[in-house]
């Protein structure tokens, strides 16, 4: 009976030493290991949102700049002369050329029965939004095309269009059938005869979607012949 009771003893004092759980050291470590594991959690979680919202701010840009380029590039390929009444020389394709705004004559709607040109422009307000304003035409006697006046529509193509840096090319570039540039004058207007002489336009457009700058702008860059004018090839070489 005195050994069993000695075995017992010893069962219980075993069993009492298990109470005792984590001492100090043993907590402090398991706290600085989880600091360790939560850290390294929260960094991983913030770098796979801070690349998300990137590529869905390049996204945005890539296809606000791309919706922009696709609308100007169409008018301006669709780009015409129109004739005038008694002259011997059209009004050329464009009423106005600048840096930041062009305005021009162009057959849209060529599959139409009743096709007929419209006055377009393509210009960025102070909010920096590509915004197309257009004109309806209406038909004079033998075959030839007056515009309203008031506008027929207007609307907002594209948003949030960079300003370029210095030496960065601009909105809108004109060329010449031989290639070299036409440098807009410092009035920001060409006369009539330099307007004959645009044989191309180039594009060059920088958007950035995203107002917080997480991504940076997206730039896309394009040289538009007008086909009408019966030139094959156009652009800087």
């Amino acid at each position: 009976p005195a050994r069993g009771a000695a075995v017992i003893g010893r069962s219980l004092r075993a069993t009492a030493g298990d109470d005792r759980g984590f001492g100090l050291a043993e907590l402090v470590v398991t706290i600085f290991i989880t600091g360790i594991v939560m850290t390294l959690v929260v960094t991983l979680f913030t770098n796979v949102s801070r690349i998300f919202t990137r590529e869905n701010s390049a996204t945005d840009s890539t296809n606000a700049a791309a919706l922009g380029m696709n609308e100007i590039t169409r008018v301006i390929r669709s780009g015409t002369e129109i004739a005038i009444a008694g002259s011997l020389l059209n009004d050329p394709v464009f009423v106005s050329a600048g840096k930041e705004s062009v305005t021009l004559y162009a057959f849209i709607d060529t599959d139409s029965i009743t096709s007929a040109p419209v006055k377009v422009r393509f210009s960025i307000n102070a909010d920096r939004k590509l915004v197309e304003t257009r004109w309806a035409s209406y038909a004079l006697p033998a075959g030839y095309w007056g515009f309203q006046t008031a506008e027929q529509s207007s609307r907002i193509i594209t948003s949030y269009v960079v300003v370029p840096a210095a030496g960065e090319k601009s909105l809108f570039t004109y060329y010449k059938a031989d290639g070299s540039e036409l440098v807009v004058p410092a009035s920001g207007e060409f006369t009539v005869n330099e307007r004959r002489n645009i044989a191309a336009v180039q594009v060059t457009m920088s958007v950035q979607a995203d107002k917080t700058a997480r991504a940076n702008p997206v730039t896309l860059q394009n040289t538009v012949g007008i086909p009408n004018l019966g030139i094959s090839r156009v652009g800087p070489s």
